[in-house]
């Protein structure tokens, strides 16, 4: 088992990514009522201004529905999400008067873990309590998930919720609401006045939200049989983009600047990759004059990893080849990395909770999904120190251990090309307060999950 522990540890920043990262361009952007997961609010300006002329709008996938609130209202207007939750917190917000705002108004804004894990198991039956839980939940959980984990970042900061809502709510007053699979909304709007902007989920970025279980070729053969005119921004894995290059229809690349709340979990650069399709031609340019949809093509497929014949039970004492099991530590306590930071006793525990609680997905150097590849066994945090072999792991360190099922990638562990375990994350460094500087916060560090 030493030699396990040895080669994990040399195991070069290789096979872990789901913990994901937090960057920005430097322009903060302010969610409309409520963040959303992989949210548009960032692009809707820029998105606004592709949509055809239409009679009728539809968003089939609203999530916070960040496209509607920057348009112009149409004459007919509709949204969905299979989120239930959402679809209720809309048909109540369509509700709110005077009286009812001031009551929410009344209610707990600021971030605090004890309230916000009352919540979580609480089930409220008015209807304005219901929202409180929805838009406190939303706003202080990690990721803007509705998880079950509280965002430490957030604790004693007062959410700008109530502002937001009375900002944005009128605009819901004439939209129709539902809840559910897209496609009976889709098929109920559609027609040649009809413009569908449509933002369904990702597969392969984070299972959290549905990319796991949709249904690419269904969609697909609905996005042919539309009469209206739809916008559709995408990613680019999974069988869609190609099917849709294939089938003529007209995509542009764009990127994006990523956001932890966004993208949690994906992994890679600072700047998310995404396309930008529809089924009619559109031209644009950002204000500064440079051209912002970019031509794409789909890579070339790779040749799958023929699977592994054998796959031993994990045992002690039994040959490394026949089971391909690598250990190793992930992150230290209380030593200095490599960006010269030092994670705290406290951080790492929360880091390794926080990948099993919210996992997003393995990655390769940061940046390929390697999740067929790669399976987790084991991860957990050393309640005491202890001795593997010739290795002393301290407590409080964050241990994973994976079976590596392609020929490939265990061939590169046992070359010695692969030899370390490695958080993904990009982060903005922020100097502590001097003594003569305010410590407080100059806004919401939770703003903003677009």
């Amino acid at each position: 088992m030493g030699d396990r522990v040895q080669d994990a540890v040399d195991l070069a920043r290789a096979v872990l990514d789901g913990l994901g990262a937090a960057v920005s361009d430097g322009e903060p952007v302010e969610k409309t009522i409520w963040g959303s997961p992989a949210g548009k609010k960032r692009l809707a300006p820029r998105l606004v201004k592709l949509l055809p002329k239409h009679r009728v709008y539809v968003e089939p996938f609203a999530g916070s529905a960040a496209v509607l609130f920057e348009k112009e209202p149409a004459e007919s207007e509709a949204i969905n999400d299979a989120d239930p939750e959402i679809g209720k917190a809309f048909r109540i917000i369509q509700k709110l008067n005077p009286k009812k705002l001031e009551k929410l108004r009344g209610m707990t804004w600021t971030g605090d873990e004890a309230t916000f894990k009352r919540l979580l198991d609480a089930s409220p039956r008015g209807e304005l309590e219901q929202l409180h839980r929805f838009l406190y939940l939303t706003h202080f959980s990690y990721g803007k998930m509705r998880g079950r984990t509280f965002s430490p970042n957030v604790q004693g900061i007062e959410a700008k919720t109530m502002a937001r809502l009375e900002r944005h709510a009128p605009r819901l007053a004439k939209v129709k609401v539902h809840s559910g699979d897209y496609e009976p909304v889709v098929r109920k709007y559609d027609g040649a006045d009809t413009a569908f902007f449509l933002d369904p989920p990702y597969p392969g970025y984070n299972v959290d939200v549905g990319e796991s279980k949709f249904d690419e070729e269904r969609f697909f053969e609905v996005l042919k049989s539309l009469k209206g005119k739809w916008l559709m921004t995408y990613g680019i894995r999974g069988k869609l983009p190609k099917l849709l290059k294939d089938a003529g229809f007209h995509i542009k690349r764009i990127r994006t600047p990523r956001t932890i709340g966004a993208m949690r979990g994906v992994g890679g650069p600072s700047v998310l990759t995404q396309l930008l399709v529809a089924n009619y031609k559109f031209v644009e340019k950002h204000e500064d004059g440079h051209a912002w949809l970019e031509d794409w093509e789909p890579a070339p497929e790779a040749p799958a990893d023929p699977p592994i014949e054998k796959v031993c039970t994990l045992l002690k004492d039994v040959d490394p080849d026949d089971e391909r099991y690598v250990l190793g530590v992930v992150l230290e306590p209380e030593r200095v990395d490599a960006q010269g930071d030092i994670y705290s006793h406290e951080e790492v525990r929360q880091a390794a909770h926080r990948f099993m609680e919210e996992f997003g997905g393995l990655g390769l150097m940061h940046q390929l999904r390697v999740n067929d590849h790669v399976k987790v066994l084991e991860s957990y945090v050393a309640p005491t120190a202890f001795q593997v072999g010739d290795v002393t792991i301290a407590k409080g360190t964050w241990l994973l251990a994976v079976r590596v099922l392609s020929d490939d990638l265990w061939r590169r562990v046992k070359d010695g090309e692969l030899t370390g375990f490695s958080i993904g994350g990009s982060a903005r460094r922020v100097p502590e307060p001097t003594a003569t500087e305010e410590a407080e916060p100059s806004g919401d560090p939770a703003e903003e999950a677009a």
